[in-house]
């Protein structure tokens, strides 16, 4: 399964072409004196006062000007999110390029390798279609112009670049996430996550291995395969393995992703309201892979192993009934009694094998885990819970330059009282109070001893309705791609 490169050339510099716009970023406080000239009577009615997403355009020499508020408040976050729009007109437009101007104000506030790294990002992900199984996409095939970067301080022009080449390698991986997450379930199976798993490997000379279902029985992967049995599309467990040529740091780093290609809640089974958007349970596996993709395209010195869990839901005559009890993979005894909370039984494995086998310094998991971190957290943040208050603080950094938005959660042994069963060692629910919480302290009894863990609760931000700050809208964002990029750059740095 080919991943998809950016079709749009980004450069810093004077656009080449003869045919483009130009936007020039304005804030309400550093007005351009030719708008006041050209424009006057817009200017002082209001109509254009560069408040934050507010555009006039000047057809006479294409430019167009975009408001970003007042200049001391503005944010990266913030001045992105217009982007996506642009990517999204690139798109429509045939050979129409953008030759974007940063001025100095905003790169004396804000870190310019930050500014456009985010800006290019949000016109990459505007201007790549979701909708590839349409008639329309299949003949369509949109001609985009050269889009560049004029930084009108010269001491932010490296900086600015250095931002722009780390887009190039990782939006791609940020839309392959989008693209393979919004494929409906008959069209991604666990056989697809192996063949896109292999592209992403072989395209970046990393070792893969992949576990069919006969070694995930002689594994004893009891939840992995107790989450299949009712599907006809067999459980896969897929490691990627990432060795740097230059390794800054002999520490480990272990992602693992919840790969549920769909979700119907097995027995337990979900509301048939919204039932369709359960083919995005794999939007945590999709970020793992290519979250270590994009990490290996730009050579970051930090080995990492990417290791997902991948497998179906369905109440299938053989499906794993409420009740029942399987062993794990560490040996402990798991009673079901909802089937719905099927992610915590795939990752729980994956968990402890990678402990086991690879003994990672840190180990991080991205999961679509819980409906209750979106009545916590909402659409704009996920989750985090961590045994490592280090660790914790590594993900803030990252999630501050990411721009991909976390929030730190208890991870109190209270939490996980109500998880004792009494026919097994646990059961795999602790009733609706806390529910994320919860989840999160059944899976740290799958944690060995020594390794530092965080478990991302993502539901909430792998899919959304409309966009905010860095994340696209109207599907999946591809969040965690960028975080665990930035998380690994910490790891670079971190003594």
């Amino acid at each position: 399964m080919k991943l998809e490169k950016s079709k749009i050339q980004f450069s810093i510099g004077k656009n080449p072409s003869k045919n483009f716009y130009k936007i020039v970023l304005v804030a309400k406080d550093h007005l351009p004196k030719e708008l006041e000239t050209k424009f006057p009577d817009q200017i002082k009615s209001s109509i254009f006062s560069g408040e934050p997403g507010q555009s006039l355009t000047d057809e006479s020499d294409r430019t167009i000007y975009l408001g970003v508020g007042e200049s001391a408040k503005a944010s990266i976050r913030g001045v992105a999110q217009y982007f996506f729009s642009f990517g999204e007109k690139l798109r429509k437009w045939d050979s129409v390029g953008l030759e974007i101007k940063v001025p100095r104000f905003l790169t004396k506030n804000l870190s310019p390798a930050g500014l456009v790294y985010q800006i290019a990002n949000s016109l990459d992900l505007g201007a790549f279609p979701l909708n590839v199984l349409t008639k329309d996409f299949k003949e369509k095939k949109p001609k985009f112009g050269p889009v560049t970067f004029l930084i009108e301080d010269p001491g932010a022009e490296k900086a600015a670049a250095q931002g722009l080449e780390k887009s190039k390698a990782v939006s791609k991986y940020v839309n392959g996430c989008r693209f393979i997450s919004h494929l409906p379930a008959n069209h991604f199976t666990p056989e697809e996550f192996v063949s896109r798993s292999k592209e992403i490997a072989k395209e970046n000379g990393l070792k893969i291995t992949v576990f069919d279902e006969p070694q995930l029985k002689k594994e004893k992967m009891g939840g992995i395969l107790a989450v299949s049995q009712g599907s006809d599309k067999k459980p896969k467990m897929i490691l990627l393995e990432y060795h740097p040529a230059k390794p800054k740091t002999k520490k480990k780093l272990a992602l693992i992703g919840k790969g549920l290609t769909f979700d119907s809640g097995g027995i337990s089974i979900k509301p048939a309201q919204d039932m369709h958007e359960m083919k995005y349970d794999m939007c945590g596996a999709a970020a793992v892979i290519h979250a270590i993709g994009a990490i290996s395209e730009l050579g970051l010195g930090v080995p990492v192993i990417a290791a997902i869990g991948v497998a179906e839901n369905m109440p299938d005559a053989a499906a794993v009934k409420p009740g029942d009890v399987y062993t794990a993979h560490n040996g402990l005894t798991v009673e079901v009694q909802n089937t719905d909370a099927e992610g915590r039984l795939v990752l729980g494995d994956v968990l402890s094998y990678v402990g086991k086998k690879f003994k990672p310094d840190y180990m991080v998991d991205l999961a679509t885990l819980t409906g209750a971190i979106i009545i916590s957290l909402g659409h704009e943040a996920a989750g985090v819970m961590s045994n490592s208050e280090k660790l914790r603080e590594l993900i803030d950094e990252a999630s501050h330059s990411s721009e991909e938005r976390t929030w730190n959660l208890p991870l109190w042994d209270e939490y996980g009282e109500d998880l004792k069963s009494d026919i097994a060692d646990l059961r795999n629910v602790a009733g609706r109070p806390g529910g994320s919480l919860s989840a999160g302290k059944y899976l740290e009894r799958f944690v060995d001893s020594g390794i530092e863990w965080a478990h991302i609760d993502i539901a909430g931000t792998a899919w959304r309705k409309k966009a905010s700050g860095t994340q696209i809208g109207n599907g999946p964002s591809g969040y965690g791609v960028r975080l665990l990029v930035d998380l690994v750059e910490k790891l670079e740095k971190h003594k």
